[in-house]
């Protein structure tokens, strides 16, 4: 796994092409061929992890392009499941799109929350 310093001219480019590498989505369960991710993907509704998978991916994703995400509270953009005896915390689900991780890491760390 290389870690790549992003440069502007093609950093969006960079983070799609690792996404479709490892995280690609088909286009039909029954045919070959994958969805195009573009930056307006959102975590939650275009690529459809279960959050440990998410979580799984954020971290791949952030190690690869060298984001600092120490200040990332993944409660924000991921809905855990809680167990029907332990009251949910009452966070409003935030957007986290594939633009978010593209100026991420151009910056080199996490720019959000």
């Amino acid at each position: 796994m290389g870690v790549y310093l992003m440069d502007e001219r093609d950093d969006e480019k960079k983070v799609i092409d690792y996404l479709m590498e490892r995280y690609s989505i088909r286009e039909h369960w029954f045919r070959p061929g994958f969805k195009q991710i573009t930056k307006e993907w959102s975590l939650n509704d275009d690529f459809r992890l279960v959050p440990e998978d998410a979580e799984d991916m954020l971290l791949d994703v952030f190690t690869h392009f060298n984001i600092d995400y120490s200040n990332m509270d993944t409660r924000n953009y991921i809905e855990y499941v809680y167990p029907f005896w332990q009251k949910k915390p009452k966070i409003k689900i935030k957007p986290l799109t594939v633009e978010m991780i593209i100026e991420s890491a151009r910056a080199g760390r996490w720019l959000y929350d």
